[in-house]
This record gives C-alpha cells, sequence and structure tokens, in this order.
C-alpha cells in the first residue's frame, strides 16, 4: 500500500494539494473537513479493507 496522497484525497474522490493545510483537511470540491492524518488513516484503512472505490 502507497500511501502517497492519502491524506490529500477525499473521500469524495477528488485529490488536490490544497485540500491538506497542515494539520487541516477541506475538500475543495465538497467542503468535508476532518484531521489530515485522520483522513489519510481513513483511505488506507479503505485500501487494505477493500473498500476503496
Amino acid at each position: 500500500m502507497n500511501p502517497t496522497y492519502t491524506s490529500q484525497t477525499c473521500r469524495c474522490g477528488h485529490r488536490e494539494k490544497a485540500n491538506r493545510n497542515g494539520i487541516r483537511f477541506r475538500c475543495q470540491k465538497c467542503g468535508y473537513t476532518l484531521h489530515a492524518d485522520l483522513n489519510g488513516a481513513i483511505n488506507i484503512a479503505k485500501a487494505i479493507s477493500g473498500f476503496a472505490a
């Protein structure tokens, strides 16, 4: 599992560098907000569990 960009990728699928600002994640497309590292961890968990799109 490559963790590259996981903390910049939204649950809606939008990935953009501007989505992450320090520890803050805010999707520029849908507005979803979360701690950036938690967002990355959720994306990794989805990928290794088979729930990723």
